[in-house]
């Protein structure tokens, strides 16, 4: 059982109006592997919110009941905030309806024909995914975000820190309410990180085609190389995402990375997202200069 700290919902707003194109410090492949990541979040939320809900009424643990009504909360304003974010990308010619047409149907499919444990344990393995990404955030200078546009950094800091904070809910109701289960867990993540990257790279596609830039090889791999290269920024979060294999494993094992901490700490002090990353990685942008 989880013995992380309280969650804690948190209502954002982030004005993406003025969000230039290519956000992420001018990086075309870069800015748009993370919008193709983004445009998914509101469906895939609800995906999430619907698998546990499945198993609201065995939960029996008081804390844990408390941490999946906090998770909803935290996952229902992770699909407003990037709604938003989706109608911008709407006015910059992407077919937002068109690109999450596939992970549409993956739902309906899913929810048609999988077991509601099976829902459960991919929502279990998305969340693992996208806590080792909020993590991977945060981690060192923060590479990824660390000379994006402050909107956006601070909208991804958020939610990265929120994945982090909630990253145990859905495995321990996966657990104790639906009997849990190694194999079945491990099979889930397999056919998730398939799935995301099956999904999210036909995005980045159709992204790359309404930028006219998917004619651009060299372009592409070298900003697919600042990824998945062997110092890429994703290429860092294998030993974090592999820890999944292991059979004793359990998300509170890492317990609260420091970055995010910190985060909480400046974010609990004015409840203003924007300056908690501005604190946080205040200190990066300089070193960058230097």
């Amino acid at each position: 059982m989880s013995n992380m700290s309280k969650i804690k919902p948190r209502k954002t707003i982030f004005d993406v109006s003025d969000v230039p194109v290519f956000w992420n410090n001018g990086d075309q492949v870069l800015t748009r592997f993370f919008d193709a990541l983004s445009v998914h979040f509101p469906d895939g939320e609800r995906f999430f919110i619907q698998s546990v809900r499945n198993y609201q009424d065995k939960v029996t643990d008081p804390k844990l009941k408390e941490d999946v009504r906090s998770f909803f909360r935290q996952e229902a304003q992770h699909g407003i905030v990037h709604d938003r974010y989706n109608a911008v990308m709407q006015a910059q010619g992407i077919h937002v309806e068109n690109v999450i047409s596939n992970l549409k149907i993956f739902i309906r499919l899913s929810q048609q024909h999988l077991s509601p444990k099976y829902q459960l344990a991919l929502t279990a393995a998305f969340e693992h995914i996208t806590a080792t990404l909020g993590e991977g955030f945060m981690e060192g200078n923060g590479d990824m975000f660390r000379n994006a546009h402050p909107v956006m950094r601070a909208m991804f800091m958020w939610h990265g820190v929120e994945e982090v904070e909630h990253k145990a809910v859905a495995f321990d109701v996966y657990e104790e309410a639906a009997g849990g289960g190694y194999f079945t867990r491990v099979s889930a993540l397999i056919v998730g990180t398939i799935l995301v990257h099956a999904i999210v790279g036909v995005a980045l596609w159709q992204m790359l085609k309404v930028d006219r830039l998917h004619r651009r090889p060299v372009l592409i791999t070298k900003g697919l190389n600042r990824l998945y290269g062997p110092k890429g920024m994703l290429t860092r979060l294998l030993p974090a995402y592999l820890a999944w294999f292991r059979p004793g494993f359990h998300p509170c094992d890492t317990g609260i990375p420091e970055k995010v901490q910190a985060w909480l700490v400046e974010y609990d002090r004015h409840e203003d997202p924007m300056e908690a990353s501005r604190v946080v990685f205040g200190e990066s942008k300089l070193d960058h200069v230097a």
